[in-house]
Parts: structure tokens; C-alpha cells; sequence
């Protein structure tokens, strides 16, 4: 598996999906990778029972300009994981439908 240093994606391609770039690196068990976008009170809520599962998680706040125009919060949070975690964390999400 190879991973994005700017993106902070992992993949399989030789360029990241997301910017294109070609310099890639292969993963490390504690890659913080980005996992999913979710809304801020499941994010909020996900985070708690992690941190009691001992998984370090990353949420970086997400959203429209007008929100921060207006100085709202955003709406979502960019899921971020160490990579070790990141199927165990996909498959939370994918139990609970996101």
C-alpha cells in the first residue's frame, strides 16, 4: 500500500488519487490516514468510545465557506486514524451506515 504525504491517503495506485502526485511512499503502521468525512455529533461521539478503545483519532472540522463567513460551525469533521486502526474504524462506520 502506498500513502500520500499531502493528502494523507493510502491506495494502491502509484499516484494519489486525490492530487496526482506521483512521489509516494510505502505505509507505516502509524500513518495517520484519512478514513471518512462524518457529521460533527457522530464524530464527536465516535471519538469518545475510541479514545476508550485506546485509537488515537484526528478530527479536523469540515465544511462550506458560508459557515466560516459567518463564523458557524462547520458541519463535519475529516475522520483521520492511525492506519493500523483504519479497518477496524471503516467497519464501525460501515456498521452504523456511513
Amino acid at each position: 500500500m502506498n500513502f500520500c504525504e499531502r493528502c494523507n491517503i493510502v491506495c494502491n495506485d502509484e499516484r494519489c488519487p486525490q492530487c496526482g502526485r506521483k512521489k509516494l511512499r510505502a505505509v507505516n503502521e502509524d500513518d495517520f490516514c484519512l478514513v471518512a468525512q462524518v457529521d460533527r455529533y457522530f464524530g464527536d461521539s465516535l471519538k469518545e468510545n475510541l479514545e476508550i478503545e485506546n485509537i488515537e483519532c484526528v478530527l479536523l472540522p469540515y465544511g462550506t465557506v458560508v459557515n466560516t463567513k459567518f463564523a458557524l460551525p462547520l458541519e463535519s469533521y475529516l475522520l483521520y486514524v492511525r492506519y493500523k486502526d483504519s479497518e477496524y474504524v471503516r467497519q464501525i462506520l460501515k456498521d452504523n451506515n456511513f
